[in-house]
């Protein structure tokens, strides 16, 4: 286990491969499931915290730990998923994650390993079930198990973290776009992708959407460039994921001058500084309404 949290930071460098690596771990019940490692920024043992049980709105909040002296709130996925709980000290670690510029972390009953799944072996599931980004299949004790990796996004609705979308288009948003010049945007989450048409629609922007990296990059084999005013990535997306995007558009000269901004849940230091080093041009947290519309005009302009 030691060894595991020693390494987070280099564990995160896989995307350099374009690789996805996940942290695999059983829940209270014993089933398995998983985070992406660029999220996480430290494995906990339990016993070794200090949690105190606070009022909440919310029973999927379990409470808060002192982690490093700064209070985390404590998310019991048992409880989110739907399942009975245990009590807090039969969980042995916690997961301390940053995801959205928002640090939480999450009982687990023990981490399993750190497996490496390209995008092709994830299969998107959150048409079925908002609260599953993706399954995939893992070993386990010489055995195949499924492994279900969940969709933080939709964990922070669930919880009251993500402010109202159509609040924050009212509050900020108050100035349209000020060409037609299309904007290239994908996102495989559907919470994220609502927002962002509805994003779209208000400032009277002329977009394309795609469920994947993949569509995206397809259509920008088939469109003249300089009809393109900026492209909007996610980071984890089925088939091509943003960090291939980013290089495909930043290592193409007809396309590198288009403007890419990252719109991402995955806002840890080592994975902006990757998206830096590929050259994109600004990097938002998902459904970030005021400095996603910041952006837009800043490349797209307003009128």
């Amino acid at each position: 286990m030691s060894g595991i949290s020693n390494s987070v930071e280099q564990l995160t460098q896989a995307h350099l491969r374009n690789v996805q690596q996940l942290a695999v771990f059983y829940t209270g019940k014993g089933n398995v499931y998983a985070i992406n490692i660029a999220k996480i920024k430290a494995f906990i043992i339990t016993e070794e915290v200090s949690i105190t049980d606070t009022p909440t709105d919310s029973d999927i909040i379990a409470g808060i730990a002192t982690i490093r002296g700064v209070p985390i709130t404590l998310v019991n996925l048992d409880k989110w998923i739907g399942q009975e709980p245990l009590p807090v000290n039969e969980y042995k670690l916690i997961i301390f994650c940053e995801f959205n510029n928002h640090q939480i972390g999450f009982l687990v009953k023990d981490v399993i390993n750190i497996v490496e799944k390209t995008t092709e072996e994830l299969i998107n599931n959150e048409e079925q079930n908002s609260k599953i980004t993706y399954t995939t299949y893992v070993e386990v004790q010489n055995e195949t198990k499924l492994c279900t990796v969940f969709n933080a996004e939709q964990l922070l609705v669930d919880i009251g973290w993500t402010d109202d979308g159509q609040a924050q288009l009212d509050k900020y948003v108050d100035q349209l776009v000020n060409n037609k010049k299309i904007i290239l945007a994908a996102e495989d989450s559907k919470v994220a992708r609502e927002v962002l048409i509805a994003f779209f629609r208000k400032v009277d922007a002329n977009y394309e959407i795609f469920h994947n990296g993949t569509d995206l990059v397809e259509r920008l084999k088939h469109i003249d460039p300089a009809s393109i005013g900026c492209v909007i990535t996610d980071i984890e997306m089925p088939g091509t994921d943003g960090f291939q995007v980013a290089q495909y558009i930043k290592g193409n000269s007809e396309l590198a001058h288009i403007p890419i901004i990252v719109n991402s849940s995955m806002t840890t230091a080592a994975v902006k500084n990757k998206m830096i080093s590929i050259g994109v041009d600004d990097f938002v947290g998902k459904t970030d309404i005021p400095n996603l519309y910041k952006s837009v005009i800043e490349y797209v302009g307003t009128r």
